[in-house]
């Protein structure tokens, strides 16, 4: 058993990125981070839980206020970025890399 809290600073909870284990990581981005660029994860499954703050999250066809207390969740190769980040957000990224594609 291992035990975590989100209060703690950021950086990586448990896995390792891009691999078969369980991904989760605490970010925090100061106001006016934005993504220029879409990007993928093209075998990851992300959710993002808003733990304080409110962001705005896009992909191609549609933009989104995640505010605290919610979850964003992206398909596998979803292209996506982070559009707008207002204020000080702490969220979890928790990843789970999905079947490779051939």
């Amino acid at each position: 058993m291992k035990h975590f809290s989100y209060l703690i600073d950021p950086g990586v909870i448990c896995g390792r990125e891009n691999n078969q284990d369980l991904f989760i990581r605490k970010t925090v981005f100061d106001a006016g981070y934005i993504e220029s660029e879409f990007h993928n994860h093209p075998n990851s499954y992300e959710f993002y839980l808003i733990l304080k703050g409110n962001l705005k999250f896009a992909n191609k066809t549609e933009e989104i206020i995640a505010k605290e207390g919610s979850i964003v969740y992206f398909e596998e190769a979803e292209l996506h970025k982070i559009a707008e980040v207002s204020q000080k957000v702490t969220m979890l990224l928790i990843k789970k890399v999905g079947a490779t594609k051939s």
